[in-house]
């Protein structure tokens, strides 16, 4: 079912696409079915049922060319846990969710936090885009961390390291919240580069480590958005994996760890070509 509905995909994404790539592979068998026969006078290949089938494998060849999975497994040699890298909605999936913020946990949407950020995303759909709840949540999650305070022209004005994890419960749904960009104070722009990711990305683990029970651990693409680290996707996506393969060697997070890719991103990568890449490391 899962492959029909990545064909599915495909050819609604690109019918053009789709009856060319069809074309194009009968056009293939049809000229290598020819050869044969002119090569070979003794071989026939004639008449309706041969046709039927040139035809089928060319409609079947030509879609499978232009259909790409939308998810892949990839299990982590020497552990118990498989690292699933799929193509879905962050909030959909069971266990527990990460999701990137600035170095202040701002909850304003706005300067501080745009709303086209998945950090604003999930204030609105969690909150209603109401800072008050929120804030009380992350106040007694980081009471007694160590922070400083930086005037900004809007937001918070307490800054914690990059790395800093809250564990954020709303309703059944558990949501650990990272540290990942710094909030410049005359813009709110939010800002990190690769170093700062692999630091916050190896923090983020390790709480996970402690807070996911067995249950699932959602990652989605980080980095990818208003962060500016500037990475293109297939190189952050490698990125992220060799960080979530590099911990679990180190120590065990959980059986099961999934890099959620919003479907926007679907043109970027082939998950076809990112399982055989890490199959063969």
């Amino acid at each position: 079912m899962t492959w029909l509905k990545d064909l599915w995909r495909a050819i609604k994404r690109s019918p053009r696409k789709a009856a060319l790539s069809v074309f194009t592979t009968y056009s293939l068998i049809f000229t290598a079915t020819k050869t044969i026969t002119f090569l070979l006078p003794t071989v026939k290949v004639e008449g309706a049922l041969p046709m039927t089938i040139i035809a089928i494998l060319g409609v079947m060849g030509g879609l499978e060319r232009i259909s790409k999975p939308s998810r892949v497994a990839l299990p982590i040699p020497n552990s118990n846990t498989c690292l699933e890298i799929l193509f879905g909605d962050l909030f959909e999936q069971d266990g527990l969710r990460l999701i990137s913020v600035n170095d202040h946990f701002d909850s304003e949407i706005g300067r501080p936090v745009s709303d086209k950020s998945l950090h604003g995303v999930f204030l609105k759909r969690c909150f209603g885009g109401h800072p008050e709840s929120f804030d009380l949540l992350v106040t007694k999650e980081l009471a007694g961390v160590d922070s400083t305070t930086t005037a900004k022209v809007a937001g918070k004005t307490l800054a914690y390291a990059i790395g800093t994890t809250a564990l954020v419960s709303v309703n059944q749904d558990a949501y650990l919240l990272f540290a990942l960009t710094h909030s410049d104070p005359h813009t709110c722009k939010a800002s990190s580069d690769v170093t700062l990711l692999w630091s916050a990305l190896g923090a983020a683990w390790d709480r996970a480590r402690i807070e996911a029970g067995g249950h699932p651990v959602n990652l989605p693409l980080v980095g990818s958005g208003l962060s500016g680290i500037g990475l293109p996707t297939r190189d952050l996506l490698n990125l992220l994996i060799l960080s979530a393969i590099t911990k679990t060697k180190e120590k065990e997070i959980t059986g099961k760890i999934r890099i959620v890719l919003h479907r926007d991103r679907f043109d970027d990568v082939d998950l076809r070509d990112v399982k055989k890449y890490w199959s063969e490391k």
